[in-house]
């Protein structure tokens, strides 16, 4: 048993190392969801209402994305533990991504179980998933597609542990698991219920026989997914479908070919490899791809393998193609955010792939484990060092770095003789940073506490003429020859945010 245990033990140490070292600094600055979410929760759990008022909502409005549920929830505990700070909100997100590996190692136990090396497979699975740059990212991110893929992976193993055990209970788990991945992510209410009813295809001659208990836990779905039901149907639950390609109203042939498009964008080496085409920097570092070149050269060698495990091999595709369909389907550039969920399919081919190459060799096997878990460590060596020393450079815009420094300067500050803060709003979404900072609740919000503010979208000279106005510029912000009194720098180094204090009052 220890010769079990100590492995996986390590491998969720080496998990938890990656993901919580430095969370709160790497990377540096909180992005506009992220101080949305932490807000939000903070909201939700003072006063049970979100920032426009909605009393605990399935769908919270924030900038008009209607962001999913659950993300928030859980932040709204994280802070009330641990204060308002960037660490409390991503905090949930790194445990889910810590447990996310203990739930592919459960998965792949369940998925090799007639095979007599099912724990080296599922410790391989366990450190692929530990070691991934994909998954690091959205583990140290409050960014909901962590959650929604830490879900599905335990929904999946009480799945295949049904399978095999034939315990309602263990179904009922799954239902519950798979229903609470659509209040998780938006992804996750198209790859989710698709890749269970091709799993219900796929092992229909197993469950025809358990028919009664089938119905039992879709009844237990449709109970747990009801809040979900009426707020697409009758509120804002299904917003985010006007983002597809399916609806912006054109032909057949047009979305045809946006769809091939998209699809073959995922497929780009810059995409899978050196990450050139991720979007921005919160979506990646990018300098490493959602690949290692290693896994990708595994994967095209089972494609070309003679005698592949083809049951397990079209689960594997399935998950994949499933986990990318809601990105490919969505307007705008390849994003790894929106298809994360397609990386236990990969973890499985590139699995499939070292396991065939593995039981060729015989006498040959430990060399062969030596070198590649010595080269995937080598990689991630590569990784952490640009992800630790250059991308909290090159990211710095991207996360809004020093915002909430800013903030935290103005709400330290003795605001006394002040009658008002010209603040600029070329950074975007500037009052949301400002309710996380000062902790304000969305009744005082809305009962105008924060008219002492004034978001600017462009910033004059003529501002600083303002008697008792503190005006904060940004670097776009052309203010002449007037030298700032205090300068926000970002983690470049790199002044951000410029605060002039006013002429006629003593601070």
């Amino acid at each position: 048993m220890l010769k079990k245990i100590i492995p996986l033990a390590l491998v969720l140490l080496l998990a938890c190392g990656l993901r919580f070292y430095q969370l709160g600094k790497v990377p540096m600055g909180m992005a506009w969801d992220e101080a949305a979410i932490g807000y939000n929760g903070f909201a939700i759990f003072n006063t049970r209402r979100d920032e426009w008022l909605e009393r605990l909502p399935v769908s919270f409005r924030s900038f008009g994305d209607y962001k999913a549920p659950l993300a928030i929830y859980q932040s709204g505990l994280a802070t009330a533990l641990f204060g308002m700070n960037l660490w409390a909100v991503r905090l949930p997100f790194a445990v889910h991504g810590v447990l996310a590996v203990l739930g592919i190692y459960l998965l792949f136990g369940e998925v090799f179980s007639r095979d007599r090396h099912r724990h080296k497979w599922a410790l391989l699975a366990a450190f692929l998933l530990a070691i991934s740059p994909w998954h690091i990212h959205y583990s140290r991110l409050a960014f909901e597609s962590g959650l929604a893929l830490n879900l599905l992976l335990f929904a999946l193993y009480f799945f295949y542990r049904y399978l095999r055990l034939a315990k309602i209970g263990n179904l009922l788990l799954a239902v519950s698991l798979a229903s609470l991945t659509f209040y998780a992510y938006h992804s996750s209410k198209v790859t989710t219920p698709l890749l269970f009813i091709f799993l219900l295809f796929a092992y229909w001659p197993l469950l025809r026989g358990r028919l009664s208990q089938l119905i039992w836990a879709g009844f237990w779905g449709l109970l747990l997914l009801a809040p979900f039901i009426h707020d697409a149907l009758f509120a804002q639950g299904l917003t985010r479908a006007s983002s597809t390609i399916f609806a912006t109203n054109q032909g057949l042939l047009e979305t045809s070919v946006v769809f091939l498009n998209n699809s073959l964008s995922y497929l780009s080496l810059d995409f899978l490899i050196f990450g050139k085409n991720l979007g921005n920097f919160r979506h990646g570092d990018g300098r490493f791809g959602v690949l290692e070149p290693l896994s990708l050269v595994l994967m095209i060698c089972y494609l070309f393998w003679r005698h592949k495990d083809k049951a397990l091999f079209i689960l594997a595709l399935a998950m994949t193609v499933l986990g990318f369909l809601p990105a490919v389907i969505s307007e705008g550039l390849a994003s790894s955010n929106r298809s994360l969920l397609a990386l236990p399919g990969i973890i499985l081919w590139v699995v499939l792939a070292f396991r065939a190459i593995w039981q060729a060799l015989n006498g040959q096997r430990a060399l062969f484990t030596s070198l590649v878990l010595g080269a995937y460590l080598l990689i991630t060596g590569f990784y952490l060092r640009h992800y630790y020393q250059d991308y909290p450079l090159r990211s710095s815009d991207d996360f809004v770095d020093a915002y909430l420094e800013t903030f935290h300067y103005l709400k330290q500050m003795d605001r006394s003789g002040v009658d008002q803060i010209v603040f600029t709003s070329d950074y975007q979404h500037p009052y949301i940073y400002a309710l996380f900072a000062f902790e304000l609740s969305p009744i005082a919000y809305h009962g105008g506490i924060l008219n002492l503010f004034f978001f600017a979208d462009q910033i004059n000279q003529s501002d600083l003429e303002k008697p008792h106005t503190i005006v904060v510029a940004s670097k776009f912000d052309d203010m002449g020859e007037h030298q700032a009194n205090q300068v926000i720098n970002g983690s470049d180094g790199e002044g951000r945010f410029f605060i002039f204090l006013p002429k006629s009052a003593e601070l």
